[in-house]
């Protein structure tokens, strides 16, 4: 009777489940990018443009999500393995023509 009524108790405090999935793992979803995203395009706005940093910023991290929005597999692991915005931009997103504006692919 008495590790009935613990059990009893034990089970009471437990969350009911809510039938949700879990959430995903870390670094599999393209928001998980953005701190990244963010912390590159700052430090490079601060040195490039120090009048428009938070523009430049919230703009150029923007990009970046809406490509990774089309393919979120390929970006997200290439913005992963990337070190540089360089090579973020070089190989993980839509290459931009001549005026600024994204081409029609991504790159393979």
């Amino acid at each position: 009777m008495t590790r009935f009524a613990v059990a009893l108790v034990l089970l009471a405090g437990c969350p009911k489940p809510d039938n949700k999935p879990p959430p995903p793992p870390p670094g599999t979803t393209c928001d998980s990018l953005r701190p990244k995203l963010e912390q590159l395009y700052r430090a490079e706005a601060q040195q490039k443009e120090p009048k428009r940093v938070e523009e430049a910023v919230a703009d150029n991290t923007q990009m970046v999500l809406n490509d990774c929005a089309k393919q979120p597999d390929k970006v997200i692991a290439c913005v992963d393995r990337a070190k540089t915005l360089a090579e973020i931009e070089g190989s993980c997103v839509a290459p931009l023509d001549d005026e600024g504006t994204e081409t029609e692919v991504l790159k393979k």
